[in-house]
């Protein structure tokens, strides 16, 4: 009877534990990410559950995805971030939805909005076009271009595996000293002597000869159908299961995943910062353990 008693008394703590953890979690104010139903649709919406699960216990807020028709108008996007959450801890908008961040600001001064502006050179500040003169009423996070591309030099010398051939990366003209400079400081830090081909045009790309590994940064989204049995390190938010297996690495700097790191940045008042890509290795095919092991640890 009393170890009967004690496990009712053990339970009922157990429950009401987390009854009072439930209470706190779902009180505090959630963070808001507008989408649009094609990202959603590429992105993979079981991936954007599973990431947004995962972002709300690290955060222990919701994090409510906002998707909108890619069709629809400022007034029914801006509608459907109002409506999503009356007092939100922030809201976040990739930079495709500047306008609707400015609109957004205007009508709720107190909430934090967050402008995502991805891929772009130091000097240029896309955003200030957007909402004005002035971004400072704004918390403005941009993808870490230099530690990507650090990353991605590191991982094409493990996958070289010194056959000593050449390296191809093709990418964005915008990124195109940030990456160049970061790609070759990293090889120059693996002590790769590597000869590396830079392109800021798919049509520069002549084919695949003598090439032990292809970065895709932005552009070349065709090589993918053309060429075949040659490791690629892709930028890209796609779901990876659309991808071909050649793609080893992915660098994934999507809203889903620079949430966690864009959120503690506004809770520590920095009102700009940088966020790397998470990086997925892929297991693509012909990989060995130990080149496998060696791009983990990147």
């Amino acid at each position: 009877m009393k170890l009967r008693r004690k496990t009712i008394i053990t339970a009922s703590s157990f429950a009401f534990t987390v009854l009072v953890v439930l209470i706190a979690f779902l009180a505090r104010p959630p963070v808001l990410i507008v989408t649009d139903l094609s990202f959603a649709a590429l992105y993979g919406e079981n991936r954007i559950k599973l990431e947004t699960a995962h972002s709300s216990l690290v955060l222990f807020r919701r994090v409510i995805p906002v998707a909108v028709a890619d069709d629809a108008g400022d007034d029914i996007i801006d509608l459907a971030v109002a409506g999503a959450s009356k007092n939100p801890f922030c809201a976040i908008f990739p930079l495709r939805f500047a306008q609707n961040a400015r609109n957004y600001r205007e009508k709720n001064p107190g909430i934090p909005v967050v402008l995502l502006e991805g891929r772009y050179p130091e000097e240029a500040n896309p955003a200030s076009f957007a909402i004005g003169s002035s971004t400072d009423d704004y918390f403005i996070y941009k993808t870490e271009i230099s530690a990507d591309f650090y990353r991605a030099g590191l991982a094409a010398a493990i996958l070289d595996a010194e056959k000593n051939e050449r390296l191809a990366v093709l990418l964005e003209p915008n990124v195109q000293t940030q990456g160049r400079e970061a790609f070759l400081k990293a090889l120059n830090d693996a002590g790769s002597s590597l000869q590396t081909s830079f392109f800021t045009a798919y049509s520069q790309f002549t084919g695949n000869q003598n090439i032990s590994c292809v970065v895709l940064a932005g552009i070349g989204a065709d090589y993918l159908d053309k060429y075949f049995d040659i490791p690629v390190i892709f930028f890209t938010w796609i779901d990876p299961e659309l991808i071909p297996l050649d793609v080893v690495l992915v660098f994934n700097d999507s809203p889903w995943v620079q949430a966690v790191p864009a959120v503690r940045m506004v809770a520590a008042g920095m009102t700009k910062g940088q966020i790397p890509s998470k990086i997925l290795f892929t297991s693509g095919k012909g990989i060995g353990k130990d080149t496998a092991r060696k791009l983990r640890k990147i």
